[in-house]
This record gives structure tokens, C-alpha cells and sequence, in this order.
């Protein structure tokens, strides 16, 4: 049985169904609970780990350069979504679904920043080469506070129509014990943006129309579709996360101790282009 497969079909069986719809499932004894209070304005170090590869994710696995444009992460308030399961998404979630560009996700972001709405946001490097256990990590930790308790992430699947793995809306706070979470480790699975057409990984398809909503993958009952993995022995066929999300509480994050949170991280402007 291939390990990932095993590993995955242990954690649900610990951990019930998964949340939200594919948004998140935990890993093992995630979430870690901390005695840090929420009062405190603290930060958190992110890591994805890449399980996005021919071996887990088999049917028509794009050969020539399968990799991951940047992530963005924001940490915000319930008032903000920046995508869910069933919504539509922005033109900031379809230009990184499409593209891998995050210059008018990061512009919305600075709008919600003005409004109150998100606290801080970070950028991790985009991943070249897709192989088992590649890793993206921001240069910077992301703060959070009592009033922005989340976090909500994207990056795009390359090469892909519309598709793209994250997170929404995933609180980084135990409201029972109102302290923060020391580690929270998490798969992340598949998602189609609903903003352009194409079942396989071939790039400027046309678009929907009208648009679709965002939703994740899943397994039918065969394994001729992108994203599902089947054990050897044929009895369980479903789709595997493509990464694992990793955040690690950093109480005296230097960053969010001493200073405010800065706005989206600067980048060259460029016009968007396919990943």
C-alpha cells in the first residue's frame, strides 16, 4: 500500500470526517494546544511540504515541469473569506488558480488590511520541481491577534487550468482555553477555482461560463481522474492531499512583538502569464 495512502487512511479513521469539505484534515495529535493567551499578539512560522507527485497522484501527472507558484497566506477576522468551499471565487483567487499571480489578491488583501479586516499577510517561495517532500517557507513570521485569529492561504497547482491547494478560514486559537495553538499540521488537498474549463493539467482552456464555484476534488468510483490514488489491492479509492501545511507557534516573534504589521509584501509588477 503506498505509505501516504496508509498514513491518510489512519489519521481519518483517528480524526473523523474531514473538515469543512477537504478543507483540512489534521495530522495525528494536531492541534497542539499552548498556555499562551489570546491576549497576546504573537506570530507563526509556515511550512507546506509538497505531497503533490506521479506516485500519489497518478492519472495524466503532468511530465514536463509540475511545480507551485508562490503562496500567499493572510491571517484575518471572521469578516473576511478569502476563498471557500462553494463560493466564487474573486479575480484575485482565479488570476492565482490560473496564472500563479498574486499581485490582485495581494491589492485585495491591502483593501481588507484598511478595513480592519485582515491583520498581516506573508509570501512563500513558489516550488520549481515538485518532487516528495519539496518544501515553501515565507521569509517572515504571520501575526496574529485576539480579533485575527485566522488564517486562510493559496498556491496554484502548475500546470493546471484553474487549480490550486490552501487553506480557509483555519483558526489558529482554542476558544475553549482562549490560549493559541502551539502547532498545528495539516493536509491540504485539491481545488477547482470554477473559472476555467479542463479535466487534465493542459494549460488556456476556455473559460466558464457562467462561472462556476469553487470545490474540491473527489473520488468517484474510478481512479481515471485527476487527483485520486487507489491502494494495490483496489478496495479504497480516493483522493490524497497534495501537501501538508505546518504552522508553528512563535510567541516572541520579533516582528509582532515590536512592530505593526506591514502590508502585502512588495513585488515587481508584471503582467499575469501562465505559471
Amino acid at each position: 500500500m503506498n505509505l501516504l495512502f496508509s498514513t491518510i487512511l489512519i489519521c481519518s479513521l483517528l480524526n473523523g470526517a474531514l473538515a469543512d469539505s477537504f478543507n483540512f484534515e489534521h495530522i495525528g495529535e494536531s492541534p497542539e494546544n499552548s498556555d499562551v493567551s489570546t491576549s497576546e499578539e504573537v506570530g507563526y512560522s509556515i511550512k507546506f511540504t509538497n505531497n503533490w507527485t506521479q506516485e500519489n497522484h497518478p492519472f495524466r501527472y503532468p511530465t514536463f515541469d509540475p511545480h507551485w507558484s508562490r503562496f500567499v497566506y493572510a491571517s484575518h477576522s471572521s469578516a473576511y473569506i478569502m476563498w471557500q468551499d462553494g463560493g466564487t471565487a474573486t479575480k484575485g483567487i482565479e488570476n492565482v488558480a490560473e496564472f500563479g499571480s498574486i499581485f490582485a489578491l495581494q491589492g485585495a488583501i491591502r483593501g481588507q488590511q484598511n478595513a480592519g479586516n485582515v491583520l498581516d499577510d506573508v509570501v512563500g517561495n513558489g516550488i520549481g520541481t515538485a518532487s516528495q517532500g519539496a518544501t515553501s517557507i515565507p521569509g517572515e513570521h504571520l501575526c496574529v491577534d485576539a480579533s485575527h485569529p485566522y488564517v486562510s492561504g493559496i498556491s496554484m497547482i502548475a500546470p493546471s487550468p484553474d487549480w490550486f491547494t490552501g487553506v480557509y478560514n483555519l483558526p489558529l486559537s482554542d476558544e475553549s482555553t482562549m490560549t493559541w495553538v502551539r502547532k498545528i499540521e495539516v493536509y491540504v488537498y485539491a481545488w477547482d477555482a470554477g473559472t476555467e474549463e479542463g479535466d487534465d493539467y493542459r494549460l488556456n482552456n476556455a473559460g466558464t461560463s457562467p462561472q462556476g464555484k469553487i470545490s474540491a476534488f473527489t473520488a468517484g468510483d474510478t481512479v481515471d481522474a485527476v487527483f485520486v490514488s487507489v491502494n494495490e489491492d483496489g478496495s479504497d479509492i480516493r483522493v490524497l492531499p497534495v501537501g501538508v501545511l505546518t504552522f508553528e507557534l512563535q510567541e516572541s516573534s520579533a516582528k509582532c512583538m515590536t512592530s505593526e504589521p506591514s502590508g502585502p509584501t512588495a513585488s515587481p509588477t508584471m503582467s499575469p502569464s501562465k505559471s
